[in-house]
């Protein structure tokens, strides 16, 4: 899997992690689906990040 790939794997799954989020009733799924979607963004910016200093090196 190119790198490319990866990144646009990862950013379907926050798309749907993003769409149950939305489409459940239950107030404490749609907390969990929240927290995990925060969590997947975080890593996503911290990669975005770490990518981008490696190319200012």
């Amino acid at each position: 899997m190119t790198d490319s790939e990866w990144w646009k794997e990862r950013r379907n799954l926050v798309a749907r992690y993003r769409a149950m989020e939305q489409e459940t009733t239950d107030p404490l799924a749609a907390r969990l689906l929240h927290d995990i979607v925060l969590d997947l963004e975080a890593e996503l910016e911290g990669l975005r990040q770490n990518v981008g200093l490696d190319a200012a090196a």
